[in-house]
């Protein structure tokens, strides 16, 4: 019985893990099966927008685990997918920042269109403004 509950247990903190990474609306964890910061602490980083202290840690990491060095192949792969998930968040950041723009300059009226709205052409051809 006590076997029993050490699997539920287990099972049932794996599931709210789970649960946590879809509550979170992080659908490049639910497909990768890594979340951003599971990858931080694989390639031990602070900060997975630091490129350079990435691409200096998964380097290490990647030859320390080099099957032909006597490293396990098991670990280098996960450092890789550690890397392929933040270059993922990466490109979820910049994908986020151009919708952003984009819905931003939708927004905001053009200067062009406000001078227009502000006078209209009679029909001499005078411009005449615009009465409120």
């Amino acid at each position: 019985m006590c076997i029993t509950r050490t699997v539920d247990s287990a099972a049932a903190q794996a599931a709210a893990g789970n649960t946590k990474a879809v509550a979170d609306g992080d659908r490049m964890s639910q497909a990768s099966g890594i979340t951003v910061d599971e990858s931080t602490k694989i390639l031990n980083i602070e900060d997975p927008n630091n490129k350079d202290e990435l691409s200096k840690k998964f380097e290490h990491l990647f030859n320390a685990n080099d099957p032909k060095k006597g490293g396990s192949l098991y670990l280098q792969a996960k450092v890789i997918r550690a890397r392929e998930r933040i270059e993922m968040h990466w490109a979820q950041e910049k994908l986020k920042a151009e919708q952003e723009e984009l819905m931003a300059k939708q927004e905001e009226p053009s200067a062009e269109s406000e001078a227009f709205e502000d006078k209209k052409t009679d029909s001499s051809g005078k411009e005449s403004d615009k009465q409120k």
